[in-house]
């Protein structure tokens, strides 16, 4: 988006973005609860619904990344496998190497036609999150707890319901189970050692159980397993306040297509395995990409849209105007109760960047993978709890 940068990095600017960010995911959370009753009376109509209610909220995030940071994402892969983007369901097994990988899965989905119907495996206290918790919990993301014996039950009736989703969608799954640091990486070598396991330099082990599980669920019902990798160069991972400062990035994104009829569906400890096996093969592109500063597959042209560029335009029309109209008056009249509302105002746009900051940390994020033992940092099981999405 053509701003100078000096005026992106100015903070009254990331301000109005939370606000404007902030107002519509309201009126879209109003809209929602009153669409919610068709659940009951026709579900495939308010899945309709939805999906295009939610978009004019979600693609502020892809607009943030493509249009306002100026993120430059290098995609790798087969014509064959990008041609049906968009066109099919589809689970996807991802990397989980910085604090925006959520998002830079949201801009491939959202040039794909299928930023709605993502779905992800997150922490159950995510759906309490202000405005976006409630998209999430109406666009059916799973919510679990990182308890296996209660996470089972929560994945069987999720997965269920989704069997008969009528439109394309992604299931995302981040089987590292959370985003990598060194300390877990370490962690994690300590334990393949220890356990007679093959060594990840650049991953976590996966956490395979969830995997395994929407595999045997969706094996007659989804066609194709998406691998995708993402990496950037060296000490230049982005974050979410070097994208609000207009700071774009390069970012690399390798995919495969394996149809899910050459995955063993049968048995959860031979999809397991072949989980497994995928992330030795995610270890070797990481390392060929560290090494040649590229993937070892064909650029592939799969250019961004206009639509979310149009609609954050719209919402910042039509609540531009307003919040100006609003704004001029009050601080004007010097009126202390109005002086007083607007601060209100201004301080929640505040915090919901601040949240969204923190939430999208690594510094500050989970100590899943970790488990002190006896002073000794020692990693958990890989298996010990199924996969989740951390924004």
């Amino acid at each position: 988006m053509v701003l100078p940068s000096s005026v992106k990095r100015f903070p009254l600017m990331w301000l109005w973005i939370a606000i404007v960010f902030l107002a519509s995911g309201m009126i879209i959370n109003c809209v929602q609860l009153l669409l919610l009753p068709l659940w009951i009376i026709n579900k495939d109509l308010f899945r309709w619904l939805n999906l295009n209610v939610v978009y004019l909220h979600w693609c502020q995030l892809t607009f943030l990344a493509e249009w306002w940071s100026g993120m430059e994402i290098k995609l790798y892969g087969t014509k064959e496998d990008f041609d049906k983007l968009g066109k099919e369901r589809a689970i996807c097994l991802c990397n989980h190497r910085s604090d925006v990988d959520w998002l830079i899965g949201y801009t491939l989905a959202d040039r794909a036609g299928v930023l709605a119907t993502c779905k992800c495996y997150m922490k159950g206290y995510l759906k309490f999150m202000p405005i976006i918790g409630f998209s999430w919990w109406c666009t059916e993301f799973v919510f679990l707890r990182r308890n296996w014996q209660k996470d089972q039950k929560v994945l069987d009736k999720s997965l269920s319901t989704l069997k008969d989703f009528p439109h394309p969608f992604w299931m995302v799954i981040f089987a590292e189970g959370t985003r990598l640091t060194e300390a877990k990486l370490q962690a994690s070598v300590e334990y393949a050692r220890s356990n007679g396991l093959p060594e990840l330099k650049h991953h976590l082990l996966p956490r395979s159980r969830g995997f395994s599980m929407t595999v045997q669920y969706f094996k007659d019902k989804v066609p194709a397993v998406y691998d995708m990798e993402v990496a950037f160069p060296k000490h230049k991972e982005p974050n979410l306040t070097r994208m609000l400062m207009g700071e774009g990035n390069e970012v690399h994104l390798w995919l495969r297509r394996t149809p899910l009829q050459d995955i063993p569906c049968d048995n959860i400890e031979e999809t397991s395995n072949w989980c497994k096996k995928a992330f030795q093969e995610k270890d070797k592109g990481m390392s060929y990409f560290f090494e040649h500063g590229r993937f070892p597959a064909d650029r592939m042209e799969y250019p961004r849209k206009s639509k979310n560029l149009i609609v954050v335009l719209f919402w910042n029309a039509i609540l531009g105007l307003p919040l100006v109209w609003y704004f001029i008056p009050v601080i004007l009249s010097g009126s202390t109760a109005s002086l007083l509302t607007a601060a209100a105002l201004a301080l929640v746009g505040y915090t919901m960047i601040k949240v969204l900051l923190h939430f999208s940390d690594s510094k500050k994020g989970s100590s899943f993978g970790l488990k002190p033992s006896n002073g000794v940092t020692k990693s958990v099981p890989p298996d010990s709890s199924p996969a989740k999405k951390q924004p």
